[in-house]
């Protein structure tokens, strides 16, 4: 799963220490081309996130547990463009006013290698 599928959910986990259900965004593909597709691909998958928050369909696996935050992160292997930046941070102050957290980073490589 990735970000350009819209319709999945690519990881979701608790963070025990703060009671907060994380949602894990993918994305392995590269900037350089057709970044319009790119961003429309990450606005269909957060919608998508925030409505199975907003839904509580993830009661589903988790039953009447309580959550004290929700988060979204978007882990990329590449860096992203500056109208990415701020399309990211236009959708972190969004979904701040929703009560869910944004957060976007860049993967770490195999520290191996």
């Amino acid at each position: 799963m990735s970000v350009k599928h819209a319709d999945t959910i690519d990881g979701m986990g608790i963070e025990d220490a703060t009671n907060t259900l994380v949602f894990l965004i993918t994305d392995p593909y590269t900037w350089l081309i057709e970044e319009s597709d790119h961003l429309d691909a990450f606005r269909k998958k957060i919608n998508n996130y925030y409505g199975y928050i907003e839904s509580k369909g993830y009661k589903k696996q988790y039953g009447d547990r309580e959550f004290k935050g929700f988060r979204i992160e978007a882990v990329m292997k590449y860096m992203w463009t500056k109208n990415a930046n701020d399309f990211f941070l236009a959708g972190k102050r969004a979904l701040k006013e929703k009560g869910v957290e944004f957060r976007f980073t860049l993967a770490q490589g195999d520290a191996s290698k």
